[in-house]
């Protein structure tokens, strides 16, 4: 396979960054009032996005829908979320568990059409579910895992609903709806070698190219690539190009779309792991890692940014930079094949979904 695109990764001033953001950049208790909106938190039975959906309804978010895979363990959550915030007494009614299963296709489209149909009104999506696996798993689509979840259908999920958001905006317009996908700081950790196959995706469910220890970090990247991308055409803009950023202030019918990395956390990511490499990583996250309930207020303040914020990646509160080979010519290039080889599958699973969002 040719290399036209050679990716090289700045490891070590992506370690400083990490570090000084895990022990000096805690972020605050979230204040911010949620009152009168519907907000969605995938992945919510456990770790952070079970943390978050606690932070939205303490601060007084009027709906609750709890996105999960198993709708026992959600009701377990919610009964727990409920006990633990006292100053309300309306959890049996403000939460709801909704199936959601991202690994089927069919499922992610069926949860997007009840919200459609369910929900008067959508103010926040928290794409928080994901996996990563350090086996090679197929689903039933066929495709791998990591990618089937953290990149295809979370992407396919949040296009579906952004009319959605922007419908709530312009029934409520003192809403600021927002659609959040939940990142990682990894996004810097990878050459991506699969960008220079003809087809990226064959590529990476190509069982012989599968590499563990990358599949994740691969993941995550393409989830900046698409979404800056995203976020510069529905802009007017062909494309990202060198050292720009999505234009500040400008949204998608004035759905604000961010990514947040919330660091290392204790959380239940690792579970994918050998056990020899699940105590590695616990070692890890004991010495480095945040408390799940600190991580979950990264995801907090992202849905409650301002349009500063819109197509930008997030630590800690704040707008932070993606890694620097992607403001590039490279990076540009890599950014455009990505994003039009992703949105061919995303059309392959839902027809007319590009034109739907006005693609």
């Amino acid at each position: 396979m040719s290399q036209e695109y050679q990716i090289q990764p700045e490891f070590g001033a992506a370690l400083r960054r990490f570090l000084y953001s895990q022990f000096f950049g805690t972020p605050a208790h979230p204040t911010h009032s949620f009152a009168n909106q519907t907000i969605i938190v995938t992945g919510s039975n456990v770790g952070l996005g079970f943390e978050a959906a606690r932070h939205f309804y303490r601060l007084d978010c009027a709906k609750l829908i709890l996105a999960v895979r198993s709708v026992s363990k959600g009701e377990a959550a919610k009964e727990d979320i409920v006990r633990s915030v006292k100053h309300r007494t309306d959890g049996a009614d403000a939460i709801e568990v909704w199936p959601l299963d991202l690994s089927s296709t069919q499922s992610t489209l069926d949860f997007a059409e009840r919200v459609k149909a369910d929900l008067p009104r959508l103010d926040v999506v928290v794409e928080n579910a994901g996996i990563n696996n350090f086996s090679w798993s197929v689903v039933e689509d066929g495709w791998e895992q990591t990618i089937q979840v953290n990149v295809i259908n979370t992407l396919l999920l949040g296009l579906a609903l952004l009319p959605k958001l922007a419908q709530s905006k312009a029934r409520y317009p003192d809403s600021s709806p927002h659609l959040e996908i939940v990142s990682s700081e990894v996004h810097r950790f990878t050459q991506f070698k699969e960008v220079n196959a003809p087809d990226i995706y064959a590529r990476l469910n190509d069982e012989k190219a599968f590499v563990s220890s990358d599949r994740y970090n691969i993941s995550k990247l393409l989830e900046v690539l698409f979404v800056r991308e995203l976020v510069a055409r529905l802009n007017g803009a062909a494309a990202s190009g060198p050292d720009s950023k999505p234009a500040q202030g400008s949204t998608y019918s004035g759905v604000i779309i961010t990514m947040v990395n919330p660091g290392l956390c204790v959380s239940q990511l690792d579970r994918g792991m050998s056990y020899v490499m699940q105590i590695v990583a616990g070692v890890m996250r004991h010495i480095v890692g945040r408390s799940t309930e600190v991580g979950a207020r990264t995801l907090v303040y992202g849905a409650c940014a301002g349009p500063e914020s819109h197509g930008e990646f997030m630590s800690d509160g704040q707008n932070q930079e993606v890694e620097k080979w992607i403001y590039s010519d490279l990076g540009r290039e890599v950014q455009k094949k990505v994003f039009e080889q992703t949105l061919k599958v995303l059309e392959a699973r839902k027809p007319g979904l590009a034109k739907e969002i006005g693609l």
